[in-house]
């Protein structure tokens, strides 16, 4: 026989054993199908089941053994969907059984609430936590620098507003001003006044801040100046008052008439020195220089 019926034979003999090994599942399945359908009893053993609920029953256990708690009564919802009045049900029905529980727990006479005095050892490090409390410290105070800032940026803008409505105010007034004079010199040039009360000009627009200098000191008391303080009076000593400057050394007839500076005792015997010229020194003449060799 060649190699290919050889190998169509053993094909054939595969064939058959996948179809005998199918054959025999299925009657396997069939077998274990019977088995199940058939009827199972069931016999109610009302005293063994009494029993064994007798010895499994914790009713002779003190209360903090089983630790069991029944509300006062039961949970009524109206309408499941509704989560907030399901949650806030569980809500109130947790919170009674928390307060009974403790009650329980108080009268059983077992420690409820940790001593004073406990000591546990923590799970992090000292070190630890004071890096992570220098932590928290550092982002509380980058949030109150953060406010801080934002704080004064609005004060600046703020301030920036107030000080461009008063320069504002300040140029209309100054301005108000300025073509009120300019009315009145025009009035002066043709003679004709008019109402003097129209042009009044308020110089005094502060109220009582214009009364007072620039150190507080009042102006209008008793109708005069203030004094200068000793800088001030050093200053006017050696420089003078101000203003007008030319001819002020010049003679008048007053100052001419005036000898009350003159003492007849001290210019008795004086006698007048002519003051001595001061220049280059000449050159002497060709004898004097020659009776020097």
């Amino acid at each position: 026989m060649s190699d290919s019926e050889n190998e169509h034979v053993y094909s054939d003999n595969e064939a058959l054993l996948e179809d005998e090994e199918t054959a025999l599942e299925m009657a396997a399945l069939e077998s274990a199908s019977e088995q199940l359908e058939t009827k199972k009893e069931y016999i109610n053993h009302k005293a063994a089941l009494t029993a064994l609920l007798e010895e499994i029953s914790q009713s002779n256990l003190d209360w903090i053994h089983r630790c069991d708690i029944i509300s006062s009564a039961p949970v009524v919802v109206e309408k499941a969907d509704n989560d907030l009045d399901r949650e806030l049900k569980f809500y109130q029905q947790g919170l009674e059984a928390a307060i009974l529980g403790k009650q329980q727990v108080l009268k059983a006479g077992v420690p409820f609430e940790r001593p004073s005095d406990y000591f546990a050892e923590m799970v992090k490090s000292d070190s630890h936590m004071a890096k992570i409390r220098q932590k928290l410290l550092d982002q509380q105070k980058g949030i109150q620098n953060a406010e801080e800032a934002k704080k004064q940026r609005q004060l600046r803008k703020y301030g920036k507003k107030i000080q461009q409505e008063k320069i504002k105010e300040r140029e209309d007034q100054k301005k108000a001003a300025l073509e009120k004079i300019s009315t009145i010199k025009k009035r002066l040039r043709s003679g004709d006044m008019g109402d003097a009360e129209d042009f009044e000009i308020d110089i005094d627009s502060d109220g009582e801040s214009s009364k007072r200098g620039k150190f507080g000191r009042d102006k209008t008391k008793a109708g005069k100046k203030p004094m200068p303080n000793k800088k001030r009076q050093n200053k006017n000593e050696k420089f003078g008052y101000g203003g007008k400057k030319r001819g002020m050394k010049n003679n008048t007839a007053e100052s001419t008439a005036d000898i009350s500076s003159f003492s007849a005792k001290r210019n008795k015997n004086a006698k007048f020195v002519a003051p001595a010229k001061r220049g280059k020194a000449q050159r002497p003449g060709k004898a004097k220089r020659q009776r020097a060799f």
